[in-house]
């Protein structure tokens, strides 16, 4: 038997790098597609790279408790008024030194503003500037003057921004005078597994809609920029030729009173259902005939992107980045905004059509194509690494 060799020294285990500690800054984590977006980000990024945090400056937010489910700490910074805060820069810039924050990702203007400065402060403190990316989740008010120049400073002080459509693209490089080399287009992502055409019956009957009756659907915030009044107004024009046509509302928001008042102004009461915040609506989505769109102004709409990945036709306006998402007259159609006959001759248009099927399929193929979740989060982590070599 030989000897064991007790002198032979051991296999030297390598210590595991460290993981990259990266800051989320927003608002709060209210019901809309850019905090959904959040969440999908410090769900589905690479933990054993990333060690994702989330800091809000307004308010938790009604989804905020999905961070504890994904072992993601919340980090509450109350910002006073509604503009730019001083204040807030010390205590976001001593936050990122105590946390040692390598990356601080911000999401839409006021919260870059206010990461750009405090990652850019947080130098004094610990000698080290984390690197800032920011998402520009829609086209940010470019008829602002005020705002445009603020987001020209906070994006001159960012490592990267990123667009999330070819519109925002536009605005960024043409409106804020962004550096090209420093802006990428990352477009939002949907879980296709989730979104998927599903069993229509069923998602009728839990919605007590009849079977055989034009069923329009929207999925969105209630508030001013998505315009559910010119949306109602339109559903009213359709109800004309198509009595038992219903319409269905899913989300809340402050414009929730005032749409309820013009819906009993047009006599639509039992038409028009107001179903606020939901965390079903991949199994409610089957139940609509087509999905209705009325914005002013959209980044790249996650609704849109679930509703065609549900294989729904899509009517939409012809704003921000939804004519990316919607091909006119393939996977639906598109219409100028705020203007009600066009919206309701459009989704009459629609209904009539035999080849709905054939547009929802194809509305489906893009998205699985353009807008997965694993290539959104792929993008976003090739993106971190290449930020994080500047250091």
């Amino acid at each position: 038997m030989e000897k064991a060799n007790e002198d032979k020294p051991a296999a030297r285990v390598a210590a595991p790098k460290p993981r990259t500690r990266v800051a989320h800054v927003v608002l709060g984590l209210r019901a809309g597609g850019l905090e959904r977006v959040v969440l999908d980000l410090v769900q589905g990024i690479d933990r054993a790279r990333f060690d994702p945090m989330v800091i809000a400056l307004d308010e938790p937010g009604e989804l905020a408790p999905q961070l504890a489910t994904m072992d993601v700490p919340l980090r509450l910074l109350l910002k006073r008024g509604q503009g730019f805060d001083p204040s807030v820069i010390g205590e976001l810039s001593d936050l990122f030194g105590r946390e040692g924050i390598d990356l601080v990702h911000t999401h839409n203007p006021r919260p870059h503003v206010h990461g750009a400065l405090a990652a850019l402060a947080a130098r004094r403190v610990t000698g080290k500037r984390p690197r800032v990316v920011h998402t520009k989740h829609g086209r940010n008010y470019p008829d602002d003057l005020g705002r445009v120049i603020a987001n020209r400073m906070a994006s001159a002080l960012s490592d990267r921004i990123v667009a999330v459509s070819d519109d925002a693209r536009r605005v960024a490089l043409e409106i804020e005078r962004g550096s090209a080399r420093r802006l990428v287009t990352i477009r939002n992502g949907v879980d296709t597994r989730a979104y998927k055409p599903g069993d229509a019956p069923r998602a009728r009957r839990v919605l007590d809609v009849p079977a055989g009756v034009l069923h329009v659907g929207c999925v969105a915030r209630l508030s001013a920029e998505k315009d559910h009044a010119t949306l109602i107004t339109a559903f009213a024009r359709v109800r004309t030729s198509h009595p038992g046509a219903r319409l269905t509302l899913v989300g809340e928001g402050a414009e929730r009173a005032s749409l309820e008042a013009l819906v009993k102004t047009f006599g639509l009461h039992g038409a028009v259902s107001f179903l606020g915040h939901r965390d079903d609506v991949a199994a409610l989505l089957p139940g609509f005939d087509l999905f209705a769109l009325a914005s002013r102004t959209e980044g790249t709409s996650l609704t849109l992107l679930e509703a065609a990945a549900a294989g729904l036709p899509i009517v939409a306006t012809r704003v921000g980045g939804n004519p990316e998402v919607v091909t006119d007259g393939e996977t639906g159609l598109l219409v100028p905004a705020g203007q009600p006959a066009a919206l309701a001759d459009a989704i009459g248009s629609v209904w009539a059509r035999p080849d709905r099927a054939r547009m929802g399929a194809a509305g489906r193929a893009l998205v699985e194509e353009r807008y997965g979740m694993k290539k959104m989060l792929s993008a976003y982590e090739t993106l971190y690494a290449e930020v994080l070599r500047l250091a």
